[in-house]
């Protein structure tokens, strides 16, 4: 009897152990999530970019400035944080014709990666881009660090309000020619009215990170005119897709 009592006892241990290696294994982050925010030094991404700015003059003078540029991101180097935390220096180049070299920084980012999120560093404005693991429909404040606030008029205004979202996740993806076997899209704000339109969503690759940027903050009095060709507008339309890239 005492041998049968602590054989089940055993029996039950074991299927217990498992049960937590099981839990463990379900809530562990593999490599491929990861994927989307590769870290790797000397990766980078070549990216076209077509910026349009609106500016309106009374009574009745619309000007539109569009400019197209290549911007390269690379990731240079590592260091540590002020607390200790490993990072990774990211240079941007810039440049206005495929003929000039892209080898001259123009400015320099950072980016932190932690086992439940992705953040990024750009011009002093940090942002939680991905947290993981990434799945439809989850949430968060990506915005959370920065002191944004509806009502008070700053550098920060533009920022409040938005709850990030995942959509899409790991569908393949295909764009300015390339093929990507698995992307998700980071809808970052999308706001509307018949005056004002507020749109910023990123969509990320595996072993890539960020292929396509759509980035819009438009104020329009004419209500009757589109937001593609918006009239008597102020404000400005960024759409920044991948050209080329390295692993």
């Amino acid at each position: 009897m005492i041998k049968r009592v602590l054989f089940s006892s055993l029996i039950a241990t074991l299927l217990i152990l498992a049960g937590c290696k099981q839990d463990k294994d379900n809530t562990t982050l593999s490599p491929f999530l990861y994927d989307y925010a590769p870290v790797n030094v000397g990766h980078y991404v070549i990216y076209d970019v077509d910026s349009i700015v609106f500016r309106f003059a009374q009574p009745d003078s619309q000007h539109v400035d569009t400019v197209h540029y290549q911007i390269k991101e690379l990731v240079q180097d590592t260091f540590y944080d002020n607390l200790g935390h490993l990072s990774y220096r990211l240079e941007i180049s810039k440049r206005y014709d495929t003929l000039s070299p892209l080898d001259v920084v123009s400015r320099a980012w950072y980016s932190s990666l932690y086992s439940s999120r992705y953040e990024k560093v750009e011009d002093d404005l940090r942002f939680i881009k991905l947290v993981f693991p990434p799945i439809n429909g989850v949430t968060w404040k990506g915005n959370s660090y920065l002191p944004a606030s509806d009502t008070t008029s700053d550098t920060y205004q533009v920022y409040a309000g938005w709850t990030y979202t995942y959509s899409e996740v790991n569908i393949p993806k295909a764009l300015n020619g390339l093929g990507f076997d698995s992307a998700l899209i980071v809808t970052e704000v999308n706001n509307e009215n018949l005056i004002d339109k507020k749109l910023s969503r990123e969509t990320y690759a595996r072993h890539v990170g960020l292929i396509y940027k759509e980035w819009e903050v438009i104020n329009k009095q004419d209500v009757s005119s589109t937001w593609d060709r918006p009239y008597k507008a102020n404000g400005f339309r960024i759409r920044q897709r991948i050209h080329a890239y390295n692993r």
